[in-house]
């Protein structure tokens, strides 16, 4: 059935229009006509559009801002008619008070329940602790909180608590090695799945336009979306080749040097004329001048430091905790060096997720519901924090375990 957000969307992308033209916009059988026309009347009623010869936008605050949420959710292939339900809104807003929830923090029937907790696990907002009882999180992000503010309700998270997760990781890891056995084949297609999922978000964080949905067509059945730059598209499959090189190298053991970091970055960013080569100018962060990057004469040095750090890490066999601590103090020493012009931050994740998959550790994505956390602690950071980072990274490692498994 028709709502009036995907009537409201057509006509916000088409500008003006007819009723019959939102009706073949939407691929509807005319007996659809009055519908959506009477859903073009309630949009008019609450101030979205109007109506003349044909049908156009009202640009108000309103309008705009449900226009955002709307396309939020398109790129990332999000259902707002579900997400804009009232009971979906107000589960969200009793979930994020207490910072992990079961079903009698929330009293809603138990389908309900389960069916909410899952679809907010798909999209990356929440993280589900236990099965037995269903304990889960809920994942602060903008999204939410714009949302509730949309539709009249104040979302307010809990405070957060740093919390070891070793013991839950291990235990997923002892499953995931099970069913690496026995269903090979399928956790190579939901690699394949997740490394698409895992180029989308890393260059969504550096402004790359492609949605989700399009960039998964780009890597997995090689269509080519029209509607973008050259250079975006380009970019989503310079940094497929270079995580497709880690995933390989990681699962023959490869040692990351200094030759193999450039060729990495080589690799992701061969659309700019830096590729490759180690800055000779100072660089700051846009809008964070908190976050101090190395001048340009130390970049040498310190790469070299850092490289040490990482041959003693590696000269001994290592337990999943020290591999997750490591791997994350690596992705934050190795931003904060900052050696190239352009491409730091994506360069920054591959190697990180490079040294967690070398010691087995399954991680692909970024899920959406990190996206600001993990910001607020790398480039938008006003101080360095290696230990809220660390419980950062063992969430999400733990969300990736529970994905995988629960797939199969």
């Amino acid at each position: 059935m028709v709502s009036k957000y995907d009537v409201f969307y057509v006509i916000a992308t088409k500008g003006e229009i007819k009723v019959s033209e939102i009706v073949q916009a939407l691929h509807k059988p005319k007996e659809d006509y009055q519908s959506i026309f009477n859903q073009v009347l309630e949009l008019e009623k609450e101030g979205y559009v109007e109506r003349g010869k044909a049908i156009r936008i009202i640009h108000n605050e309103k309008s705009k801002k449900l226009f955002r949420l709307i396309s939020f959710c398109i790129n990332n292939s999000i259902n707002y008619n579900l997400m804009f339900k009232y009971s979906m809104l107000e589960f969200i807003e009793k979930a994020a008070k207490k910072e992990f929830f079961t079903i009698k923090n929330i009293k809603i029937h138990p389908q309900t329940y389960h069916f909410y907790v899952t679809l907010l696990s798909k999209y990356g907002f929440l993280l589900v602790l236990s099965r037995n009882p269903l304990k889960c999180k809920l994942l602060r992000h903008q999204f939410l909180i714009d949302l509730g503010e949309f539709f009249n309700l104040k979302i307010k998270f809990y405070a957060p608590r740093q919390k070891e997760l070793i013991p839950e990781i291990e235990k997923e890891m002892r499953k995931y090695k099970r069913n690496l056995k026995i269903h090979y084949t399928v956790i190579e297609e939901l690699e394949k799945q997740g490394e698409a999922n895992f180029i989308h978000s890393s260059l969504t964080l550096e402004g790359n336009p492609l949605t989700l949905p399009d960039t998964q067509k780009l890597i997995l059945k090689e269509i080519v979306p029209e509607k973008y730059k050259l250079r975006d598209i380009q970019e989503v499959l310079n940094y497929k080749k270079a995580i497709d090189l880690m995933i390989a190298n990681a699962k023959k053991k490869v040692k990351l040097d200094l030759k193999l970091i450039l060729n990495y970055h080589q690799l992701a960013m061969s659309h700019i004329q830096e590729a490759g080569e180690i800055r000779k100018e100072n660089v700051m962060i846009k809008h964070n001048p908190h976050f101090k990057t190395s001048e340009w004469q130390l970049i040498n040095l310190k790469l070299n430091e850092l490289m040490k750090k990482y041959d003693k890490f590696n000269s001994e066999k290592r337990g999943i905790k020290e591999a997750i601590s490591f791997a994350s103090f690596f992705h934050n020493e190795f931003q904060r060096i900052h050696p190239f012009i352009d491409g730091n931050s994506r360069t920054s994740r591959l190697l990180m997720l490079h040294i967690l998959r070398s010691h087995d550790i399954p991680v692909l994505e970024l899920p959406l519901g990190y996206f600001d956390l993990y910001m607020n602690l790398t480039k938008l950071s006003k101080k360095r924090d290696d230990e809220s980072f660390k419980y950062l990274i063992q969430e999400i490692v733990l969300l990736n375990l529970k994905r995988m498994n629960s797939a199969l």
